[in-house]
This record gives structure tokens, C-alpha cells and sequence, in this order.
């Protein structure tokens, strides 16, 4: 997902959230605020992207777990490209619904900060990680 995104950046294809502000994000959570009508104007927090990283990776890899035993719990192939693609892109309803709005971006990142396109953005890297997940998923079997 980072590789194909890092990609994606380069050839503006995709403009997200700085990585500071969903570190900022993260961190509000952690303290009971995580509502906000704008993150970019809360307080800083020490090491921003220090937090953004791990966090943002724990979620993933938590969700490629539930991907791993959800799949095969209800008789889908894990190595199946359909299946994992459809995952990924699924679980963009945790920015879309969640993170977007509570960063105060609006529902599915319509209000995000100038120069984001944060719906397409985060379409096209959650797509990216289904293809992560596809690629471990056939590795791993």
C-alpha cells in the first residue's frame, strides 16, 4: 500500500492528510477528544508522525487479521483478488465515516483542507492495500 501510494503522490495522482495532522488526530483520540471542527487548528502534539506511523500500521495489520479470519470464516478464499480488493476498499469506511468527519473533513472528506482530495485519495490507497492484502494472503499460503 505505501509503495503504490508513495507512487500515486509522486505522480499527483492522490494528495491525503498530512501524516502530522492524522498523528495529531491519533493522539486527541488517546485523551478523550476526538472530535474536532478542524484538526490542522487543535494544538500540536509531540512527534505528530511519530505517533501517525505505528498507529496507522497496528490498524492494518489488525484489520489484515480480521481479513485473514473473516474470509475464511464464511468460506471465501483469502488469495481470491475480488475478495481482498473488496475488503480494502471496505474499509475505507473508517475514514469516510469515522476519521473524516470527527477530523472535521465532513463525511467521506468532502471539506477536506485545500490542495487534499481526500475521497479519491483514500479510494485509491484503500484499493492499494486490498492489494496488499491479496499478495500476503497468496504468499502466506
Amino acid at each position: 500500500m505505501d509503495i503504490l501510494s508513495a507512487g500515486a503522490i509522486k505522480l499527483r495522482l492522490i494528495s491525503l492528510v498530512p501524516p502530522n495532522l492524522v498523528g495529531r488526530w491519533f493522539a486527541s483520540v488517546a485523551v478523550g477528544n476526538p472530535v474536532h471542527d478542524d484538526i490542522a487548528n487543535a494544538p500540536p502534539v509531540k512527534r505528530e508522525l511519530a505517533i501517525a506511523i505505528p498507529v496507522h500500521y497496528a490498524i492494518g495489520v489488525t484489520l489484515a487479521f480480521a481479513y485473514m479470519i473473516a474470509s475464511s470464516a464464511v468460506g471465501l478464499s483469502p488469495k481470491n483478488p475480488f475478495t481482498a480488493l473488496g475488503f480494502g476498499l471496505l474499509t475505507n469506511a473508517l475514514p469516510w465515516l469515522l476519521m473524516f468527519p470527527a477530523m472535521g473533513y465532513g463525511w467521506f472528506g468532502l471539506h477536506g483542507p485545500p490542495k487534499t482530495r481526500l475521497f479519491p485519495s483514500s479510494f485509491v490507497t484503500h484499493f492499494f492495500y486490498g492489494v496488499g492484502l491479496w499478495l500476503g494472503a497468496s504468499v502466506l499460503s
